[in-house]
């Protein structure tokens, strides 16, 4: 047993290594292979309303494609009006400053883009590098993903052949993966989409700027365990505390919570965590652990990753133990 953990920490360390110093160039292939597990049930859907694969998977994936352009356009729409608004921000930032110091000290002069020329959007020249960029790995991902749905119907059968006995174990890891995951996005989705919704809606009738945006914010940081609500909470009780002061932040931070509560027990069966079969501390534990490897993707990616190198270890009988380690604890009566 310890010269197969011996391996396994080997082969692992190198895979880990390998993936944080290429990060650039395998972050867009890791998001493409979990969104074509995700999407692989809508795809096999129309296969069987008679559409050949390919157009079944063109088709999904131009769905994601125009959803997430969609997105882009908003949060660029919202990222102007805040732009705009910001000098206004900026006085009602120095007020919330001196009622609280209770002095006449200009600390928001001292604070970043607090300058005459202040904007929350950097220089032309960022702005079409970034864009570039964000292209090109967009369109990685979309050419990658369109391959992976069209290969993930044969891998099955792939892993069934394997030498060495674990192919059968293998499939079957990866079937419970591919359901596992689809259910936690499903029940996960069905969740911060009342959330999100229903935020946007009080923001709006508190008179926060770009309501949309920070529901979007929120139903996007929702894939990440336990920490994404409370990050994407941060930007609209800022807002509402320079509004409103520290009664305004209070009730916003409370909505958002109370919301996300009402969403989680009236809209979704059971916790999305329990579909994962993972315990709580390795949920939270692979999410920095992820982070560190490939930055700020790995805290999307924590979720599908930890559940995929789960799988693997169970498929083989040296590391299945190590696989019942990462469990979730079994409830007793």
């Amino acid at each position: 047993m310890l010269t197969s953990l011996t391996r396994v920490l080997v082969i692992g360390a190198i895979l880990v290594t390998g993936m944080h110093l290429a990060a650039t160039l395998v972050n867009p292939v890791l998001v493409a292979f979990a969104i074509s597990v995700i999407a692989s049930p809508a795809v096999y859907w129309l296969e069987q309303r008679g559409l050949r694969r390919w157009i079944a998977a063109s088709a999904v994936v131009g769905i994601i494609a125009g959803v997430s352009l969609l997105l882009l356009a908003v949060l660029g729409v919202s990222l102007l009006q805040l732009d705009r608004a910001l000098p206004a921000y900026q006085e009602l930032l120095k007020e919330q400053l001196t009622l609280l110091d209770g002095t006449g000290t200009d600390l928001a002069a001292q604070l970043p883009g607090s300058s005459g020329n202040a904007s929350l959007l950097p220089s032309l020249e960022t702005i079409i590098a970034g864009l570039a960029e964000l292209a090109i790995d967009f369109l990685v991902t979309i050419i990658v993903t369109v391959v992976m749905l069209l290969e993930i119907a044969g891998l099955r059968q792939k892993l069934r052949t394997i030498p060495g006995g674990n192919g059968a174990g293998l499939e079957g890891q990866f079937t419970a993966f591919c359901l596992s995951l689809n259910r936690y996005v499903g029940i996960r989705t069905r969740g911060s989409l009342v959330t999100g919704t229903v935020v946007a809606l009080l923001l709006w009738f508190m008179g926060i700027d770009t309501p949309v945006l920070w529901a979007i914010l929120i139903v996007l940081f929702s894939y990440i365990p336990f920490l994404g609500l409370p990050i994407a909470s941060i930007p609209p009780i800022g807002l509402a505390w320079l509004r409103y002061g520290l009664t305004g932040a209070v009730a916003v931070a409370a909505g958002i919570t109370i919301i996300d509560y009402l969403s989680r027990t009236r809209f979704t069966p059971h916790p999305a965590q329990r579909e994962l079969e993972l315990s709580p501390l390795v949920i939270i534990l692979s999410v920095f652990f992820w982070l560190l490897v490939l930055g700020v993707p790995g805290l999307f990616l924590a979720v599908p990753l930890t559940l995929f190198a789960k799988a693997v270890l169970a498929a083989v009988d040296d590391t299945r133990w190590l696989a019942a380690l990462m469990e979730q604890a079994k409830e007793t009566a």
